[in-house]
């Protein structure tokens, strides 16, 4: 499979570390946003038009907040199971 690597802010990884977010619990969950990212990407018709304009990353990092609640809150769930591991 291949890999990305990403790099956090410290702030972000000190939070992870804190958390005890364990590297499975991490790569579950950026599959399942890259995942639902995509899903949302290609069934919307605002966000292609955007991202034809503009670098897909720029599109992006404008929604990525609103879209990291959201995913969350559609997944609650998941991210609950994923804590107890």
């Amino acid at each position: 499979m291949p890999s990305i690597t990403i790099t956090l802010p410290d702030e972000v990884a000190t939070w992870l570390e804190a958390e005890h977010i364990s590297q499975e619990q991490l790569d579950a969950f950026v599959v399942t946003a890259v995942k639902a990212w995509l899903h949302r990407r290609q069934s919307s018709k605002d966000i292609p038009h955007v991202v034809q304009e503009r670098p897909w990353s720029a599109a992006f990092q404008e929604r990525a907040d609103d879209f990291m609640d959201q995913l969350i809150d559609e997944n609650k769930a998941l991210f609950e199971a994923l804590a107890r591991l």
